[in-house]
């Protein structure tokens, strides 16, 4: 879609002509199935219709603004972008038309102009300025001839008591308005003012007939009142160029209570309960044109019922392009063949869902007859189309199986009768078996309407046709066998003598062989009595030998448990001396250290005594010279006994340094003792040894073996 502007909607042409342009038409096209609510804005020219419609967009540039005494709109033009209703499902189509009473006009011009403003219209908002006064009244006289240029029906006169019903509502908004309406509503001030005023001449008569007009034809009708939007005379030619907030507050107040209730006011055009789409409100516009330009007067329901047929077809081929569209996207020629019921249930849904879109868009634009006229070409169109689907999907099912039965074909393995040998009982059951796994391997691989007749008639030409060519096989093959058969009975009944003497001669050898026979197994008998003797010698002689063995193992056991027990006793002997060997060791080291100390000290002590008594004898010495008194011999005497008490205790050392030495030496020979003992202990170990003695006895030349345990001789060394 294009940048949003204006567009002319009907052009006028200096013939006087009405026209719709292509760009116009492209528009509604492309707005296509949208239902839409026509909001014309018409009124005298320079009373400013354009500001209006551009505030309905919600700005102050869009429709052009003039600004000198010639108008600027020409014809009608349109907001090329339709806008979304707040209360209706649906959009508004913001429409400009040109203004009345200009000086470039004709009145005729200006009444079609008005018709058609009126037919296309929801909302037929009239611009005005000032107060309603016999002036404004006289502006509107073009209702008036509204009888004259609109028809509902085609009949010869048209009163235009049925026009309420397809005109739609007016609005009438006065611009700078001043009147103080002192708590009237100017909807109110808008009813006082359409009421009959008394006159009597042609005049005011007229005027009346206005008034009545305007309340017959617009039973809907409201009126709204803006002050003067800038009190300077010189912005108001160039207001489009000032910002919506430089306005009066009043002003814009006033004008966004009027724009929303305008939008919210605005209903979708529906003529005889039929809502108008884009498309139906341009085919609605070009008849009422086309009819104009034929100097004929627009007929309401003509028109209408030419445009809703012209829609119905539309939808009709709409659908149906809808309907060969889905089919041709669920049923690709890819996706062929298909099976029959897969294809029908396709085509079942496509037509269930374009069928009931079609039925519904009908019922709302045709009459019950119409609608079961155009949905029987409707669906006589989609049996042709469907018809191509469904020989489309046979025509790729036959060259499908086909392919299959041909591959299928080449990877058989039919019996083959090259000798009477392959003739057997299963060779049917295997030829039948064949073809069965072929029809089991085509019905799994085969899709389409097509497989059953092309097997059907696979079957009729190359089965029966192998079946012929098995059954000549089969009875070339016996045919031949046969006269093998002849050339064999003769040659066998040449040879039967052959036979026969070969028979005899094998019957004397057979006798002969049947004696031997019997011999040999009278010496067979002897032989397995001789044998079972021996057996039984032989067993008795094993049962012997397993009695002895059996004593033998039990000694041996005997044996080594004895030596078990002595070698146990032994070894807790040696543990015991062990360990009092190893505690008096451990003693004798305890006494060997303290030996060597006391060894020390007495050293020690007898180098002292030894050096003290040399000291003592020099002192003696020198005392018995200095002093003989007898204070000094006391001293001497004490000083004796000291020495002798200290050479006593040095002796007793001595002593006790020898008794261990006599204990040292009592140990080593406890422990010889200890080792003595043991090598005897060793020695008591039995030294036995096995012998055998056998005697011969005379039954069957047996020895009886006798086995007894003798001591060890011992060898001198």
């Amino acid at each position: 879609m294009e940048a949003p502007t204006a567009i002319k909607l009907i052009d006028i042409t200096p013939d006087g002509e009405f026209r719709i342009p292509d760009r116009a038409m492209n528009v509604l096209q492309e707005i296509g199935d949208k239902r839409v609510a026509p909001i014309v804005i018409a009124g005298p020219w320079r009373s400013g219709k354009s500001f209006l419609a551009n505030r309905l967009l919600g700005q102050m540039k869009g429709f052009a603004i003039g600004s000198t005494v010639k108008a600027c709109t020409k014809g009608v033009w349109m907001w090329n972008q339709p806008v979304k209703l707040p209360n209706e499902d649906g959009y508004g189509l913001i429409l400009d038309a040109e203004g009345l009473n200009s000086t470039e006009r004709s009145t005729n011009t200006d009444t079609k102009l008005f018709a058609l403003s009126i037919l296309l219209s929801s909302l037929f908002v009239y611009n005005s300025r000032g107060h309603i006064t016999e002036t404004s009244i006289e502006d509107l006289s073009v209702v008036i001839n509204l009888t004259q240029h609109i028809h509902v029906k085609k009949t010869d006169s048209e009163s235009g008591l049925d026009f309420h019903k397809y005109f739609p509502t007016f609005c009438w908004v006065l611009r700078d308005f001043s009147l103080d309406l002192k708590k009237k509503s100017p909807r109110d001030y808008l009813e006082d003012n359409l009421k009959p005023q008394t006159a009597m001449d042609e005049e005011g008569l007229r005027k009346n007939a206005i008034r009545q007009t305007i309340t017959g034809f617009f039973q809907e009708r409201d009126c709204f009142t803006l002050v003067r939007p800038v009190n300077d005379e010189a912005k108001i030619a160039h207001i489009e160029d000032m910002q919506y907030g430089d306005l009066r507050p009043e002003f814009t107040k006033a004008c966004d209570v009027l724009i929303h209730r305008m939008l919210s006011r605005a209903r979708v055009k529906t003529v005889r309960g039929v809502a108008l789409t884009a498309s139906m409100f341009m085919g609605l516009a070009l008849e009422y044109i086309q009819s104009l330009n034929d100097h004929e007067t627009p007929t309401i329901l003509t028109a209408l019922e030419r445009v809703l047929l012209d829609e119905a077809r539309k939808n009709t081929e709409s659908l149906f392009e809808s309907f060969s569209g889905k089919l041709e996207e669920r049923a690709p020629p890819s996706s062929m063949p298909m099976e029959e019921e897969d294809l029908t249930s396709i085509i079942d849904q496509c037509k269930l869902e374009t069928s009931g879109e079609l039925i519904r868009k009908l019922h709302e634009l045709c009459s019950p007859n119409d609608l079961v006229d155009n949905y029987s070409k409707f669906d006589a169109r989609l049996k042709i189309e469907v018809e191509k689907a469904r020989e489309s999907n046979l025509g790729y099912s036959e060259e499908s199986c086909r392919a299959v039965l041909q591959e299928l074909t080449e990877k058989m393995t039919l019996p083959k009768i090259q000798g009477i040998a392959d003739v057997k009982p299963t060779l049917m059951l295997e030829f039948t078996g064949e073809w069965s796994r072929l029809i089991d391997d085509y019905y799994a691989h085969a899709k389409g309407p097509a497989k059953d007749q092309v097997l059907a008639d696979f079957v009729k030409n190359r089965v029966l046709t192998s079946l012929g060519e098995l059954l000549k096989d089969i009875i070339d093959v016996y045919s031949e066998s046969e006269s093998r058969l002849q050339l064999t009975i003769s040659e066998l009944q040449g040879s039967e003598k052959k036979w026969r003497t070969l028979f005899e001669n094998n019957e004397r050898i057979l006798g002969e062989r049947t004696r031997e026979k019997d011999e040999l197994m009278a010496k067979n008998s002897e032989l397995e009595l001789r044998d079972d003797q021996l057996q039984r010698d032989l067993k008795a002689r094993e049962n012997d030998l397993k009695s002895l063995k059996s004593f033998q193992e039990m000694e041996m056991a005997n044996l080594r448990q004895l030596n078990e027990n002595i070698l146990r006793e032994k070894t807790l002997i040696i543990d015991d001396l062990n360990k009092k060997l190893t505690s008096m060791t451990n003693k004798l080291d305890d006494i060997e250290g303290e030996n060597q100390k006391l060894q020390n000290e007495n050293i020690r002590n007898a180098a002292q005594l030894k050096s003290h008594s040399k000291l003592i004898e020099q002192s003696l010495g020198e005392s018995k010279k200095k002093s003989k008194s007898a204070q000094q011999q006391n001293v001497i005497s004490t000083l004796y006994k000291n020495i002798k008490s200290g050479l006593d205790e040095f002796k007793l050392l001595l002593s006790e340094v020898d008794d261990a030495a006599k204990q040292k030496k009592l140990i080593l020979e406890l422990q010889k003792e200890v080792n003595d003992k043991e090598f005897a202990a060793n020695k008591k170990v039995l030294e036995l040894s096995l012998i055998h003695i056998s005697e011969p006895t005379r039954l069957g030349m047996i020895s009886y073996a006798v086995f007894c345990l003798k001591k060890k001789k011992k060898k001198k060394k």
